[in-house]
């Protein structure tokens, strides 16, 4: 499924492309959810303490497997924010 991120600078234009890109028939950006910034904020932290990445290590959660949880985490929560679309667009 092809997924678009909109990001950038604050007053940049960010939100209006979201508005444009959400009339397009084929495309569903919804409300920003502010999930996934605070999700990434989370990974950063754990990685960059000590004694988080060891308890990761030890727990056997790997970083590639930290990505794909997140990925699929994040997947839901644009898919499931709004109704269906062949192309999901996600500003958070």
């Amino acid at each position: 499924m092809p997924l678009v991120f909109i990001g950038g600078m604050p007053r940049s234009g960010t939100t209006l492309l979201r508005v444009l890109l959400d009339a397009h028939p084929d495309v569903r950006c919804g409300e920003e959810t502010r999930v996934i910034p605070r999700l990434l904020g989370l990974k950063s932290q754990w990685l960059k303490s000590p004694l988080e990445s060891r308890r990761l290590k030890e727990a056997g959660v790997t970083p590639q497997v930290l990505d794909s949880a997140i990925a699929a985490f994040t997947l839901e929560v644009i898919a499931r924010h709004g109704d269906p679309a062949s192309r999901l667009c996600n500003k958070d």
